[in-house]
């Protein structure tokens, strides 16, 4: 009977070492397999029998195929992949802002802030010359159509981000299903025992869908009793077991990046921290804080405000006959500051000068403008009436809120002066440029139908070329409005901080790259294959299989010897 015993222990032997040599074959078959795990063999002792007062051994069985995988290190990798989403999202918005900003090349912004400045030295030196203020109403729409093509060119960006957002939440709904339904087929197989052989292909397709989601979102995970594996993005779970919870895009028009992930089942907003959506999220609203069309926008604040400012209290070769403002005003019977918040207006005044062709006669009238933050202010609906009182003058309210002031009769002009307040710049009076952000603003049209308007003196109506000159200077000289800053010095600075906030990031998706690469060798040499460890495993199992062998071999030649011997 012991003979017999040693057979069948021999048996399961020869077993298990066929299986091993199979799951050693299968690993080098995978070796090169992407996201293939590496399996071992686990097997156990066989339940002894007593005989006598001695236990024997029935050899070894094997018990399951298992993966070899470092979970800590594989949920590491998960988060380090949600943190290189989402900053490689930013790195490659990044290549499209320094393309954007062209720097080296001769349509760079500075260079055409410079041409603009120079137009106005040459009115200086040709005032009489209509070309060269026509020239520098072309310089001045040059920047104009700068940044209004980067102002297209960034919204058409953030709009493709929106886009991509739709199709990272289908991804979203195709992964979390994938997830769950491979969920579902390795607890149907391995019936909750986490070494049956059937599903470790499976489980390779599960680890290579979570990390593909690990990209999208931040994501945790937490593998269950019965060989599910339960998925979280924050505090809420989105798979558990077979049971999945579905994702929607909502386009929200009180949200400024007009569209956020929500769950199907509540509405509420995915807590999303981390991954390439959160990066989408970020890249659909360029005008948030820090945001590239953000730092456009106060550029072209910053132009539009220091010029016009410059142009308002300068005088054209020729009087005005009527001019109307381009701001649009609310709330015109309070003062301006309560009425229309956005306005730059100091406490001080401006002069209108009024002269008679057919007298010969010049009034010269002060009006002033009062700003400390009283309900006693200045309101725009005052400003009216004042210069409404002025002979020769009359003021009115268009239908969409603007000033318009016109002179009563053909031989009557008028202009501007000593704006110490900044009102007239401010309600779009005698300006040069029009608009409020980088994606509206332009020349004044007028200007260009009557080139005689641009403010070039500052002593009076075809007086010298004072303020050409200022107009020059402001590119380069420091200005009031801006701290003691020129315009040149603003749009550098933004170019500076801009590249300084590029590279930063650029090093912080170097780090996290390196960083995950680390983390994918420390991964791989514990669940990827290695040849020579293989081999060595191959040999073994051979060996054993030659040995147990001969067991087999000896004990048939001890039981033809009893049989002879019977």
């Amino acid at each position: 009977m012991s003979l017999f015993s040693a057979v069948q222990s021999a048996a399961s032997a020869l077993s298990v070492s066929q299986l091993g040599l199979q799951v050693v074959g299968n690993n080098i078959a995978n070796a090169n397999t992407p996201g293939y795990i590496r399996q071992q063999l686990v097997q156990a002792p066989a339940i002894g029998y007593r005989q006598g007062d001695v236990i024997i051994g029935q050899g070894v069985r094997p018990v399951g195929v298992q993966q070899v995988v470092n979970e800590l290190v594989l949920e590491r990798l998960r988060s380090s992949n949600s943190d290189l989403g989402y900053q490689e999202q930013l790195e490659a918005e990044n290549v499209q802002v320094e393309s954007w900003l062209n720097e080296l090349t001769d349509r760079d912004f500075s260079s055409m802030l410079n041409r603009f400045a120079g137009s106005f030295q040459e009115i200086a030196n040709q005032p009489g010359s209509e070309a060269i203020r026509v020239l520098a109403l072309q310089r001045g729409q040059e920047i104009s159509n700068q940044l209004q093509s980067l102002t297209q060119s960034v919204q058409a960006s953030a709009t493709r981000s929106k886009q991509d957002l739709f199709a990272s939440t289908d991804d979203l709904n195709r992964l979390t299903r994938t997830v769950a339904q491979l969920n579902q087929r390795i607890v149907e197989i391995e019936g909750g025992s986490l070494l049956n052989s059937d599903a470790v292909g499976l489980r390779d397709e599960r680890i290579k869908a979570l990390g593909e989601l690990s990209t999208l979102v931040n994501i945790t995970s937490r593998e269950q009793t019965d060989g599910s594996v339960s998925v979280f993005i924050g505090g809420d779970y989105v798979v558990a077991g077979s049971i999945t919870r579905q994702f929607k895009a909502q386009v929200l028009a009180n949200d400024p990046r007009g569209i956020e992930i929500q769950f199907q089942d509540t509405g509420s907003a995915v807590p999303i921290t981390g991954g390439r959506i959160k990066g989408l999220y970020e890249t659909a609203t360029p005008n948030r804080p820090g945001g590239i069309q953000n730092k456009l926008d106060s550029l072209a604040q910053d132009i539009i405000r220091v010029v016009n400012r410059i142009h308002s209290q300068g005088q054209g070769t020729a009087g005005l006959r009527k001019v109307t403002g381009e701001v649009n005003l609310i709330n015109r019977g309070l003062p301006f500051e309560q009425g229309n918040s956005s306005l730059d207006i100091d406490s001080g005044s401006f002069t209108i000068t009024v002269t008679d062709a057919r007298t010969s006669t010049t009034q010269t009238v002060e009006i002033p403008v009062s700003q400390i933050g009283l309900s006693t202010d200045t309101t725009p609906d005052q400003i009216a009436s004042q210069i409404n009182a002025i002979s020769g003058l009359s003021a009115s309210w268009s239908s969409d809120g603007r000033l318009q002031i016109a002179s009563d009769s053909e031989a009557i002009r008028f202009s501007f002066s000593n704006d110490t307040s900044g009102v007239l710049s401010a309600m779009g009076i005698n300006t040069f440029f029009r608009g409020n952000s980088a994606g509206d603003i332009a020349v004044r049209p007028t200007l260009f139908s009557d080139p005689s308007q641009i403010a070039t003196s500052l002593g009076g109506v075809g007086n010298g070329t004072g303020n050409a000159l200022a107009l020059s200077d402001a590119i380069t000289s420091g200005s009031s409005l801006l701290d003691g800053r020129s315009l040149s010095d603003v749009y550098q600075r933004m170019v500076s901080d801009t590249n300084r906030t590029i590279n930063e990031q650029k090093g912080i998706a170097d780090g996290l790259r390196n960083f995950a690469q680390t983390l994918e060798s420390q991964h791989l040499s514990v669940s990827g294959v290695n040849l020579d460890e293989e081999a060595v495993k191959m040999i073994s199992y051979q060996r054993a299989f030659q040995a147990t062998s001969k067991v087999i071999s000896t004990a048939a030649e001890m039981i033809q010897t009893l049989i002879d011997m019977v």
